[in-house]
């Protein structure tokens, strides 16, 4: 988090070094040891000295050519051409926004109603979707534990390639990795996340002002807050969930729309979980072309469901954030998560 605000500091406005004062107070309440505390700042500079002087460069990139490389094709080309080939246009082009984030012309329309929905993100940041399938292959696997997490690190691993490691679905590959290697040493969930992080900002320190990088962090830290909180009543948890990631996410969600709709609670609740269901099924089957039938079916059905609430939405238009008010709003938000616990 330090680095984001410094960077973003530095980069975009002043006015962002303001949000200091949440890491600051989130050190004091935790009372972080001097050891620990000396470590971070030694790779928050680390991080910013590659910042200013190696330049903007981005070693992920270099990650899915270095595959085709060897393997001597394209395995992503190959598997984007087989979608587009095996099925009629418009289910062929859904299935590439939903798992690629790819937008041609026929699937341009509900691309632009998902915009109006303010649930575009849901299919531009793409780790929310391939954690609940890593969570339905363990357990799947629970009683074969070794046989689960070498499945779940091939599918992730060749999902990021396909998506040419975006960072926001890089983090949960990331994440599984550091849990395996130091399950035994670390067990905090936010000390897992914030690993991810600094890997994804050694490799890329630019990553930081991607918003699907912005979006995927920030969201997941919000996320595990409200899982700590343990709370008894599934809908209320599920909720609030929502409601956090839609709050944190909101000046991003701007930024990406310009606009938002004034049921984004709801459709957030309520498409979050059908995409999470059909991002999942077509991620396992999109290759099983002889069922094409039903794989055109459920596409048309979302879209229909995505069309039909779009003729219902209603949207305001909204100005970027300035940095103080979007500063100020994070500042709000951080504490307003926090007296959740006070509930």
């Amino acid at each position: 988090m330090t680095i984001w605000i410094i960077l973003y500091g530095l980069h975009n406005s002043p006015c962002f070094f303001s949000l200091l004062f949440v890491a600051a107070f989130y050190l004091f309440n935790h009372k972080i040891n001097l050891k620990y505390f000396l470590c971070g700042i030694g790779v928050v500079i680390f991080i910013l000295l590659l910042y200013f002087f190696v330049g903007q460069f981005n070693l992920f990139n270099k990650i899915t050519p270095s595959v085709d490389k060897v393997l001597h094709v394209s395995l992503r080309n190959n598997v984007i051409q087989f979608v587009g080939n095996g099925y009629d246009k418009e289910t062929g082009n859904f299935i590439k926004l939903v798992l690629f984030n790819i937008k041609d012309k026929t699937s341009s329309s509900t691309y632009f109603h998902m915009i109006d929905l303010s649930i575009v993100y849901l299919i531009v940041v793409s780790g929310f979707h391939i954690t609940i399938l890593k969570r339905m292959i363990n357990y799947l696997f629970k009683r074969n534990k070794l046989l689960g997490n070498i499945l779940n690190c091939s599918i992730i691993f060749f999902y990021c390639y396909l998506l040419n490691f975006a960072v926001s679905v890089t983090r949960v590959l990331l994440m599984f990795i550091f849990t395996l290697l130091l399950r035994r040493r670390i067990n905090n969930r936010y000390d897992i996340l914030c690993l991810s992080g600094l890997f994804s900002l050694l490799l890329n320190p630019y990553c930081v002002f991607n918003i699907g990088f912005c979006m995927s962090y920030l969201c997941t830290i919000a996320i595990i807050y409200v899982y700590e909180l343990q709370i008894s009543n599934f809908l209320l948890e599920k909720i609030l969930i929502n409601v956090v990631a839609v709050t944190v996410s909101l000046p991003f969600v701007i930024l990406l729309q310009h606009k938002i709709s004034l049921w984004v609670i709801i459709n957030s609740f309520a498409f979050s979980y059908l995409f999470a269901f059909v991002f999942v099924y077509f991620l396992l089957t999109f290759w099983i072309v002889w069922i094409k039938v039903i794989q055109s079916f459920l596409a048309h059905s979302v879209m229909f469901l995505v069309n039909a609430n779009w003729s219902m939405n209603v949207t305001i238009n909204i100005k970027d954030f300035s940095a103080i008010t979007e500063s100020f709003y994070f500042i709000v938000s951080y504490f307003a998560i926090r007296m959740l616990q006070f509930l």
